[in-house]
């Protein structure tokens, strides 16, 4: 019998959707199940009998552990109290300025549209919002070629123990992305505070995948990851390479936008930290390391598979004289950060 398929399901949700399916097939399993075996099994899964029976019945007939669970609403934009001709007005303007849409340019035009037509504008944190949702949705970038090293945090709460469902840790993914293809090229996941992804093997590995005779491109570090990497560049020819004067973290949200193929990614340290409890709900269960792992690497499979296209080949330049090379869609204004709400901690649920 094949194996159930969990990919594409929130994956604090698996748990559950695996304790279903074992309570269904012992079900199932029974010589001559009874409406007294139903009834117990289904007390043992928190749920009514009736419950137990359409979930048993949708298990029987498609297989599908994603019928098992309630269904995703994810990070959705609430635009209630807004008027339609606001939001008309909100997404026209930030599919005119396409992939330089920043905040500080793009707000005041809304702005000024909605005011002449008599319509209150959504707020900055609307706006924001909805640039960021359509950043997620290209399937790649515009901007100057470069191979960047960052990371990205994910609120998957991770237990080492699952009966105890202590455990807190978020985790990390240290990634080595081509831009503006927004392919990652190479990658390393960690799951303890610890000991985080060292970022020299990462560089180390990425130099093995250069090309000789392909475009050279810059490659983008932060100053730390730049000097915890020396000796590795030093000895692939790279010791006149010099740090990045810009925020890699910062490229990483604007090329993915809040959103790692089908996970909600956090490109601040900071953030990945408070309101653990926020994201657990009715469903969802702390998951094990290896579970985090294999649902980051889903991820990561689902982004580089979206962009339809395959690994570039690349060469690194020696030194990065990029001045001021990145358009001003990249080295404009600082993002827009408002407070975290509920909805920031949410994953598909």
């Amino acid at each position: 019998m094949l194996k159930p398929d969990f990919s594409g399901i929130n994956p604090l949700r698996v748990p559950e959707a695996r304790r279903r399916i074992e309570a269904i097939d012992k079900y199932f399993n029974l010589p001559s199940p009874t409406t007294a075996d139903a009834t117990r099994i289904a007390a043992g899964l928190g749920i009514s009998r009736w419950q137990f029976h359409r979930l048993a019945r949708a298990w029987r007939e498609h297989r599908d552990p994603a019928l098992l669970i309630d269904g995703p609403r994810g990070r959705s934009v609430r635009h209630s109290g807004i008027a339609q001709r606001a939001l008309e007005i909100m997404r026209e303007e930030i599919a005119n300025a396409g992939a330089s849409a920043e905040l500080c340019s793009v707000a005041p035009t809304i702005e000024q549209r909605c005011q002449a037509e008599g319509v209150t504008p959504p707020s900055r944190p609307t706006i924001w919002t909805q640039i960021r949702k359509e950043r997620a949705a290209r399937p790649w970038e515009s901007g100057p070629k470069r191979i960047v090293v960052g990371r990205m945090w994910f609120h998957l709460p991770v237990t080492t123990d699952p009966n105890l469902g202590e455990g807190t840790a978020m985790p990390t993914l240290l990634a080595v992305v081509a831009l503006p293809e927004r392919i990652i090229l190479a990658h390393r996941i960690s799951v303890d505070d610890s000991r985080p992804p060292a970022v020299a093997d990462l560089v180390s590995e990425t130099l093995t995948l250069r090309s000789l005779g392909a475009e050279a491109r810059p490659l983008r570090l932060e100053a730390d990851d730049r000097r915890a990497s020396r000796d590795v560049l030093a000895a692939g020819g790279l010791g006149g390479l010099r740090w990045h004067k810009r925020s890699v973290q910062r490229e990483l949200s604007r090329a993915f936008g809040g959103r790692l193929g089908q996970l909600p990614a956090l490109y601040q340290r900071a953030l990945a930290r408070p309101h653990t409890k926020l994201v657990m709900l009715r469903q969802d269960k702390r998951i094990t390391p290896e579970e985090a792992k294999a649902a980051i690497r889903e991820a990561i499979a689902f982004n580089n598979a979206a962009s339809g296209l395959v690994m570039p080949a690349f060469d690194v330049l020696d030194a990065d004289a990029e001045g001021d090379e990145l358009s001003s869609e990249t080295s404009s204004v600082t993002d827009y950060k408002p407070h975290p709400t509920k909805d920031d901690w949410a994953i598909n649920t």
